[in-house]
């Protein structure tokens, strides 16, 4: 099958210079100052379900601007596993959502807890209230695109730091074994809380989007890159404001944030992805300086592989 970027000898040496501003560490500081000053308010209902391995439960707390965001957590029984519980927490694609229930049972037949949440605004049951200086392509990329302090994915991110707070909170969880994990979007946001918020243990991100975002602009075939594309041919033709989108976008880029994770790391990379084109996910990766394994599949793109959730199934035994 032919390369969609560069060859792999290429790749497994390619790390572009990071593009963080000097203020980037102080940005995200300021961010979780105000968040930890929010209340998160969260609401916890039993869901009745029909497994007998596992205790599943609705969550909604508070993100820090009010917008409530909706989750599952599923808890294994005490005849499964002793508590306190490690936990891994779930982020999910691109317009998708927290996803079915039995999706999270794999964990809690290891005798671990999870929780996976929505992504707000996007296809789950979590809205966004957010507001935003001015409109933007469909989709949520270029929503606040010329100011950091406006960007979509400030709230995002910061929304998934507070399911980090959401599981230390728990009686049941032992906080000091916190793993997250996710695909594309998912993996983005995986890498993100793992260098905002030093508590999470593991970290397993799936072909990360969220990457090297110059790069991803230029090579990608398909997918939410093209909101950003788009926004330059609607309202900058002739790219007037292109190092201010680029400045906004390196505060939430998964390569600069890569550089300051402390949790152990597997990645996952497929080297026929036309969505986040394998050089972006490779620059993540290759400036990661914590422990960390690399799985690549070099016949698969952008696309589910259930085969993969094995191998996360037991770097998380050997690590959580």
């Amino acid at each position: 099958m032919p390369n969609v970027d560069y060859p792999l000898d290429e790749l497994l040496v390619y790390k572009p210079e990071l593009t963080a501003e000097p203020d980037f560490d102080q940005f995200w500081e300021e961010a979780r100052k105000e968040s930890q000053q929010v209340p998160l308010q969260a609401v916890v209902t039993p869901v009745d379900f029909p497994t007998k391995i596992a205790d599943l439960y609705e969550v909604v707390y508070q993100g820090m601007d009010g917008t409530p965001v909706h989750g599952w957590y599923m808890v294994p029984k005490s005849s499964i596993a002793d508590k306190p519980l490690p936990v891994m927490i779930r982020y999910h694609g691109y317009n998708g959502d927290r996803g079915k229930p039995h999706e999270l049972l794999m964990w809690a037949a290891f005798g671990v807890a999870s929780l996976s949440v929505d992504t707000r605004g996007q296809g789950g049951m979590t809205p966004d209230r957010g507001v935003y200086p001015m409109g933007g392509i469909a989709g949520w990329m270029t929503l606040g695109i010329l100011d950091p302090k406006q960007y979509y994915y400030r709230q995002v991110y910061m929304d998934c730091v507070r399911a980090v707070d959401f599981a230390c909170s728990r009686e049941e969880i032992d906080s000091s074994r916190i793993g997250l994990y996710g695909g594309s979007q998912g993996g983005g946001l995986t890498l993100a809380v793992a260098a905002i918020d030093k508590r999470p243990k593991l970290a397993m991100p799936v072909f990360p989007y969220l990457c090297h975002f110059r790069r991803a602009v230029e090579m990608h075939g398909s997918g939410p890159y093209i909101e950003l594309r788009n926004w330059f041919r609607r309202f900058d033709p002739e790219r007037r404001k292109e190092d201010q989108v680029f400045r906004t976008l390196s505060y939430f880029d998964g390569m600069n944030m890569a550089s300051r994770v402390q949790a152990r790391v597997l990645m996952a990379i497929t080297l026929q992805d036309i969505v986040c084109p394998p050089s972006t996910c490779f620059a993540a990766y290759n400036h990661l300086n914590t422990a960390k394994e690399l799985k690549i599949y070099h016949d698969y793109g952008h696309e589910s592989m259930p085969f993969h959730d094995e191998a996360m199934l037991h770097f998380a035994a050997r690590y959580l």
